[in-house]
């Protein structure tokens, strides 16, 4: 593996993920790293954490070089975060696949529905076309949100362990590269990025599309839909929001200016 392979949260410890560190000599993950790497973790795990521990991993993946994937097993109805999406069973065991796919095909048992893209690697889709690989970038040059309905754990990759490391770096390679680090600075936020903050921060919302829509038919923020998506990709690209989920950072600078009356007469209205 050119990056290093880390098990999260229960992965790490069960006998499941005994087996990637057989097969690549994946690695327990205490913290969440900075530089480059991949943190494998159940699907279920992701599912059922709250919302919080959700926007914390999918933060994450903003750094290039970073890759969230989750596997199987799965939780029942739909993920929010980092757009909507679910996996659902599948009635038989699906066909067509390619490298690894072909090895594990008859341990698969689910099919992804939603908002989540398919990628351009081997074995993303079925020969029906049902989606076996779904991923999600929180800009052009983030890291890599991704979900597979492969069970990377099964007995059968430690057989075909070449087969395995190839297909993780075929989502490695879309995860962009890891830069050096260096002093980045930003223009100050203007109000029409505060304003924007103040209401994403009054209610929550499920995804950008929902935010967007909102906000045009808003009667106290006067923004269009175009205003909006062009704040909205700046304040995602300077790391202040992920998805359309304002950040802790971006939560502590406005609730630390003026316009934090306004977030909390908002809630309060809400109410």
């Amino acid at each position: 593996m050119t990056v290093p392979v880390l098990l999260h949260g229960t992965l790490a410890a069960h006998r499941r993920g005994k087996i990637l560190r057989e097969a690549i000599a994946a690695q327990e993950a205490s913290v969440l790293p900075d530089g480059r790497g991949v943190l494998v973790a159940f699907a279920d795990a992701f599912q059922e954490a709250d919302a919080s521990e959700q926007s914390r991993l999918v933060e994450w993946t903003r750094a290039p070089g970073h890759m969230l994937l989750l596997v199987p097993p799965f939780a029942p109805g739909m993920c929010e975060l980092p757009v909507p999406w679910c996996a659902e069973r599948l009635e038989s065991a699906p066909r067509g696949g390619e490298g690894l796919g072909t090895v594990l095909a008859s341990e698969v048992t689910h099919r992804l529905e939603g908002k989540l893209q398919t990628p351009s690697v081997p074995g993303a889709t079925w020969s029906d076309l049902s989606v076996c690989v779904g991923t999600y970038r929180l800009h052009p040059a983030a890291g890599l949100f991704a979900v597979t309905c492969l069970p990377l754990w099964s007995l059968a990759a430690l057989d075909v362990p070449d087969k395995l490391e190839c297909w993780i770096e075929s989502l490695v390679q879309l995860a962009g590269e890891e830069k050096p680090t260096g002093i980045v600075t930003h223009s100050p936020l203007s109000p029409d990025h505060y304003g924007l903050l103040v209401f994403l921060l009054s209610k929550p919302f499920s995804d950008e599309e929902q935010a967007i829509a909102a906000l045009r038919s808003s009667s106290v923020f006067q923004y269009s839909s175009e205003r909006g998506r062009d704040l909205l990709s700046e304040l995602q690209l300077r790391g202040l929001v992920a998805g359309a989920v304002p950040t802790s950072e971006a939560t502590g600078l406005v609730m630390q200016s003026p316009y934090a009356s306004y977030v909390i007469g908002l809630r309060e209205a809400s109410l």
